[in-house]
Formats: structure tokens, C-alpha cells, sequence
């Protein structure tokens, strides 16, 4: 992978500020708790973060898969 070292960058700032905005709208929901889409955007936003783990966790075990091919 060319671009792997860019590729996990990238995606660790984008979890921790994926990761902010979850416990901003997370607190706004507790303040307004009949405002439901925020409850609704927060669960997409944790949904999104999880695919970008596994992104990452894919990665790592592609990197060791390819260790142990060398």
C-alpha cells in the first residue's frame, strides 16, 4: 500500500473529530431531549466512526498478512 502511512493519519483525525462532534450532540440531546434528530445524527455520526475503526483495524491486519508473506 502506497499510501498507508496517509491513509491512517487521515483517519485518526478524522475519528477524533468524528469523536467531538458525537459528545457535542450527544450533550445537546441531553439538554433538548425532545429534539430527536440529534439523537438520530449522533447514532449515524458513532455508525461512521465504526466503519473508519474497521478501516484501520483491516489495515493493520493487512500490513501484518504482508509482513508474514515477506
Amino acid at each position: 500500500m502506497k499510501f498507508k502511512l496517509f491513509i491512517k493519519t487521515v483517519n485518526v483525525i478524522v475519528e477524533i473529530v468524528l469523536a467531538l462532534v458525537v459528545l457535542i450532540m450527544f450533550t445537546a440531546f441531553a439538554l433538548k431531549p425532545l429534539d430527536i434528530y440529534l439523537l438520530t445524527n449522533s447514532l449515524i455520526t458513532i455508525m461512521i466512526i465504526t466503519q473508519l475503526y474497521v478501516v484501520n483495524v483491516l489495515i493493520n491486519i493487512y500490513e501484518k498478512l504482508e509482513k508474514a508473506k515477506r
